[in-house]
C-alpha cells in the first residue's frame, strides 16, 4: 500500500483478535517439521475465510454480476471466476469479469491487513486453470497502517453511481494523487481535462449505447440481470430509471431505456421508466489504462480501479462507470488511438452525489467453498 497517510488516527476494535488467534492457531511451531493446519476449510478457522470473503464481496462489478467465488485452500484463498455469471454478448473474452474480480481481490487484501498479516498473492498461479485467478496466503504478522484502515471502513461506504454530479469541485489534488495510486496499482488513470476529447467520450458512449440497444441478444442479456422492482434478487442492477446529465456532455448511464421486461410492462401500466434529464454535472472524466492487454492486466486494472475507488470515498467523491464503449472493438480501439494510447480498461466520471444507492449483494455462503 503507498504511504499516504489520512489526519487523525482511527479507533480499531478488538473484534478481530478471535479471528487472528485463529489464523495463528493454524501454524506450527518454531523448530516444528509439522505441515501448517489449513487456515479455511475448517470449523475453527473458517471465520477468517468468511471475514476476508466478506469484504471482497463488496467490490463493484459489470452490471453487479458478482462473477466470483472463492475456494478455501491449504494457507489461505483462492480467488476463481464464476463463467456461469460471465456476459457472452456484452463481454465474450470475459474481460470486465477478470477486472470485477480483481477488485474483489483488492478488498481481499485490505481485509488481510486489516486483521495484521501480509498478504501474499499469486496472479493466475496455474495456467492449467485460467479461471483461478489469484491465490491470497497469510504472510508475516505487520500491524496495518492508519491509510489501510481507512481503506478498509470505507469498503462498506463505497457504492457506484449513475447520472449526474453536484457541481461542488473536486479537491484540486485528488486527480494527482488517484493517477499515482493506479500507477502503484500497475495501471494507469489518465483524467480527460480538454472539453472537445469529453465530448468525443461522451459520442463513442452514445454511439455504443445505440448500438448495444439495436441488437437483441444484447438487450435480452440486460435483461437477464436488469432486477424487477420488489424482486428481492441479490444480484444484478437496481431497478428504476437511469439519470441522463443534462450539462450538455451527454454522458449516457449505462441501458437508460433499455427495453428489459418490466420496464415494458410498467410502460404498459403507465408507469414511469424512461430515463429523467436530471441537473447536475458530468463529473471529473477519467480512462484508467495499462500497457497491456493480458488477464493479468485485467488483474491488475480491478485492483487500481477499486483502490482509486475507495480512496476518492474517502473524501465522499463517489465514481460512475461507462462501459459501453470499451464492449465494442471498434470503439475500444478508437478510444485508445485518439484518447489513451495505451488498452483502456474503465471509463469513469468522478464527483459528489447528492445520494448514495445501496448496492446488492449474495452472501458469504454463496460464494464460498471447502477445497
Amino acid at each position: 500500500m503507498p504511504p499516504w497517510q489520512p489526519p487523525g488516527r482511527l479507533k480499531v476494535p478488538d473484534q478481530r483478535l478471535e479471528v487472528i488467534e485463529m489464523v495463528d492457531a493454524t501454524r506450527p511451531a518454531a523448530g516444528r517439521r509439522d505441515k501448517p493446519a489449513k487456515a479455511f476449510g475448517y470449523e475453527r478457522t473458517d471465520l477468517a475465510a468468511r471475514f476476508v470473503v466478506r469484504a471482497a464481496i463488496l467490490a463493484p462489478s459489470i452490471h453487479n454480476t458478482q462473477p466470483w467465488r472463492f475456494v478455501g485452500c491449504a494457507d489461505g484463498l483462492e480467488l476463481w471466476a464464476d463463467r456461469a455469471r460471465l456476459l457472452p454478448m456484452g463481454d465474450p473474452a470475459g474481460r470486465e469479469m477478470v477486472i470485477s474480480c480483481g477488485a474483489a481481490l483488492f478488498n481481499a487484501r485490505l481485509a488481510v491487513r486489516h486483521l495484521g498479516f501480509t498478504p501474499r498473492v499469486a496472479l493466475l498461479p496455474n495456467p492449467a486453470h485460467q479461471d483461478l485467478l489469484a491465490r491470497i496466503t497469510w504472510g508475516t504478522r505487520a500491524a496495518p497502517r492508519p491509510y489501510e484502515e481507512l481503506l478498509y471502513r470505507t469498503i462498506r461506504l463505497r457504492h457506484t453511481h449513475r447520472g449526474p454530479f453536484l457541481t461542488t469541485p473536486l479537491p484540486p489534488m485528488l486527480p494527482t494523487v488517484l493517477a499515482g495510486i493506479a500507477r502503484h496499482e500497475g495501471a494507469s488513470l489518465r483524467v480527460v481535462p480538454d472539453e472537445a476529447q469529453r465530448r468525443q467520450l461522451a459520442e463513442h458512449v452514445r454511439a455504443a449505447e445505440a448500438a448495444q440497444r439495436r441488437d437483441p441478444r444484447i438487450v435480452s442479456e440486460l435483461g437477464t440481470w436488469a432486477a424487477s422492482p420488489g424482486s428481492g434478487r441479490p444480484d444484478g442492477l437496481a431497478p428504476g430509471p437511469y439519470p441522463v446529465p443534462a450539462d450538455g456532455q451527454g454522458f449516457l448511464s449505462r441501458d437508460s431505456g433499455a427495453e428489459v421486461p418490466w420496464r415494458t410492462r410498467h410502460r404498459a401500466a403507465g408507469l414511469d421508466t424512461d430515463p429523467e434529464v436530471a441537473p447536475g454535472v458530468a463529473g471529473t472524466v477519467a480512462v484508467l489504462t495499462t500497457r497491456q492487454d493480458r488477464r493479468t492486466d485485467w488483474l491488475l486494472a480491478g485492483q487500481a480501479l477499486q483502490h482509486v475507488l475507495l480512496h476518492a470515498a474517502t473524501l465522499e467523491v463517489s465514481a460512475a462507470f461507462h462501459t459501453q464503449p470499451l464492449e465494442l472493438p471498434y470503439l475500444r480501439a478508437a478510444v485508445r488511438r485518439d484518447l489513451v494510447c495505451a488498452h483502456p480498461q474503465m471509463v469513469l466520471r468522478l464527483g459528489h452525489a447528492a445520494r448514495r444507492l445501496r448496492g446488492r449483494r449474495r452472501s458469504v455462503r454463496d460464494v464460498l467453498s471447502g477445497e
